[in-house]
């Protein structure tokens, strides 16, 4: 499938558009922050092409994808962003509310959230940074020569400006102001508290601390911004809102930043850093050893990401990190040691292809493809994996192995090790080697389970349809050790929940529903402006924006009626809901009433998709072959 059907596939089930808080992506990853997690369909999203995994971890959804992963986001950030902006209008806030979570998981998604969209930049100077050592150390590039001060100025720059960085993501965490956050960082890194005597601000003591390469300072100082903004914003009037809401918002947050919070993250970063260089003196090897035997998990939980503070600490203090980025480098190339031991030891074609690939992706640093795709799936091979992590992690924190610059953990970043007169290139290639070997041969001698990895017998929604046949029936597999003739025979039948005329869901102008990505069934041209429960059941979803209603039978039956296309972007413009989320109804009961002439208006098709998304669970869909239909009499669809 092209990367545009793909990402409107994801987007269908995980809630459709409606559903999307915040979207952005890591190296492997699409991450979402959802308003309601219950619309994902994980089961299918597992099942859709180029997915390798689905994960919920701090209550952000992670839907990883390997190497394809930029070219999906970047097709869903098409469709997804325009609505994004309109959705932050007042109306609709005030109906959607993000879900609650604990404050552990609220930690970790926002860790993720505020480091994830910097990567591509300190990565990119970081390795730059190795680099140069290695130009330096080879005369092709001199130190103290112009080119070489050049390159450093380029490879410096991400970090010395990391406050900058860091002040856009965290803005739109805290969804506040991106501008005014990033002046704000701008002012932590102005060269007057370089150098400077102690300030003060009418009494108020300004300490002289430089905020270049820290990262807990700019984050308090946006979290104050963003709650000072919203209080402004309140008291200001609308007509002089423009002028003075950036200038007290900029002086009353600036002050208290420069004075407490600012400081007190400066000090919390040091301490953290001290601590971490105080484990690893009195237990380095140990220390070690655990971290990389677990490493790979706090990647798959994404709470790798809480070292990361410490690590720009170490580089700002220290010069270089003895902690995430090395023992990084060993858990991952034992990843993809364990990925070849795979892939030379299967019989199964598809996992060797899979596994030939996703070792080499692990080798250059991006182990989601193997932990997913292959190790993580067959079960053995991920425990090897880990204690091959785990001995090449022993192995750095008994010689206090260091990198000089932040760089995705694979064998690019070797150079980053480069440390004249000392053996610390030495001993990091050979707590690699000791990883990926010992992880190769624990795999090759094990006994793979690839029982489970058998094609999958599911049919894809998007292609699986495309040859049905012109009276809509669509045939499904049988259950397990069942054949048709003894499968349940319980049928449903429902009632058209509109008037007017049937369309084949082929013919419906919106891909999501012609392909049958969220289910199978037949759409209705309205001649009405009444949706009616077409069976008994329960009120499963109701959109914000009331265009979509979802019920549940008690058989389990999945019903989702979606009137008109693209009408979300109304947002509830000429609806009226006559039921809510949870209530128990009848067939033939109001659901919603809504202005046929108010969409015309809008340019947007009234075409109404009646659907079975769980349509997959049953033997057989019907659809009537009539060409009109009446509410609550004409028998719709059924289903066995």
């Amino acid at each position: 499938m092209e990367s545009k059907q793909v990402a409107e596939q994801i987007i269908a089930l995980i809630g459709g558009i409606n559903n999307i808080s915040q979207h952005w992506h890591c190296i492997t990853r699409l991450r979402f922050n959802l308003y309601n997690n219950e619309l994902v369909n994980v089961e299918k999203l597992r099942n859709t092409p180029w997915v390798l995994g689905v994960n919920f971890q701090g209550g952000q959804l992670q839907v990883i994808l390997g190497n394809h992963v930029t070219h999906v986001f970047t097709e869903l950030h098409k469709i997804v962003e325009p609505h994004t902006s309109a959705i932050t209008s007042e109306t609709l806030q005030a109906e959607i509310s993000e879900p609650k979570q604990n404050i552990i998981n609220t930690f970790f998604d926002f860790l993720s959230g505020i480091f994830t969209p910097i990567l591509p930049a300190i990565i990119g100077t970081g390795l730059l940074k190795g680099l140069l050592a290695l130009f330096d150390m080879s005369g092709l590039v001199l130190n103290g020569s112009s080119e070489y001060r050049i390159l450093y100025i380029i490879s410096d720059s991400a970090f010395y400006f990391l406050p900058i960085l860091l002040a856009f993501s965290v803005a739109r965490k805290f969804k506040t102001n991106e501008y005014i956050a990033v002046t704000l960082a701008f002012i932590l890194v102005y060269p007057i508290f370089q150098g400077e005597p102690a300030l003060s601000f009418f009494g108020i003591n300004i300490p002289n601390i430089t905020y270049n390469f820290t990262v807990i300072p700019i984050i308090l100082g946006v979290w104050l911004l963003s709650y000072i903004n919203r209080w402004v914003e309140k008291i200001i009037p609308a007509s002089v809102k423009i002028i003075f809401v950036p200038l007290l918002v900029l002086i009353i947050s600036s002050i208290i930043t420069l004075s407490l919070l600012a400081p007190l993250g400066y000090y919390v970063g040091e301490y953290l850093q001290q601590t971490f260089s105080y484990l690893f003196d009195i237990a380095g090897p140990i220390a070690g050893f655990i971290m990389g035997g677990c490493l790979s998990l706090l990647v798959i939980t994404g709470m790798h990401y809480a070292f990361f503070p410490a690590t720009f600490s170490n580089f700002k203090t220290l010069g270089y990190d003895f902690v995430l980025l090395p023992i990084s480098l060993s858990s991952n190339l034992a990843q993809a040691g364990a990925t070849l031991a795979v892939a030379i030891k299967s019989k199964n074609t598809k996992l060797k292809s899979i596994a030939y690939s996703s070792s080499l992706s692990a080798l250059f640093g991006i182990t989601e493809p193997a932990i997913y795709g292959v190790t993580m799936r067959l079960k053995k091979p991920f425990y090897a994996a880990l204690i091959g992590g785990a001995i090449g992690g022993g192995i750095i924190g008994t010689f206090a192995v260091k990198t000089f610059a932040f760089s995705i953990p694979g064998i690019t970043a070797l150079p980053t090790y480069i440390e004249a007169g000392t053996n610390n290139f030495m001993f990091i290639c050979l707590a690699i080697i000791a990883s990926f070997i010992l992880a190769f041969i624990i795999t090759l001698f094990l006994k793979l389970d690839e029982s489970e990895l058998e094609p999958n017998n599911k049919n894809n929604l998007a292609t699986s349809c495309k040859n049905a046949s012109p009276d809509y029936k669509l045939t499904k597999k049988t259950q397990a050790g069942m054949t048709p003739q003894n499968q349940p025979s319980a049928q449903y039948s429902l009632l058209a929940p509109i008037s007017g005329e049937t369309l084949p869901l082929e013919q419906v102008p919106d891909t999501v529903f012609s392909n049958k990505i969220i289910g199978d069934g037949i759409a209705i041209i309205p001649s009405d402006n009444k949706v009616y429960a077409p069976i008994d059941g329960t009120i499963s979803m109701v959109t914000p924006s009331k265009h979509a209603i979802g019920i549940t039978t008690s058989d389990g039956l999945d019903i989702l009626i979606h009137v008109g296309i693209d009408t979300v972007s109304l947002n509830g413009e000429g609806f009226t809901l006559h039921v809510n989320a949870m209530d128990k109804i009848k067939s033939g009961d109001l659901l919603i009433e809504f202005d046929i002439e108010n969409i015309i208006k809008h340019s947007l098709s009234t075409i109404t998709p009646v659907l079975i998304t769980n349509f997959d669970e049953f033997s057989e869909l019907q659809a009537i072959s009539q060409k009109y239909v009446t509410s609550n009499e004409t028998t719709l669809l059924t289903i066995n």
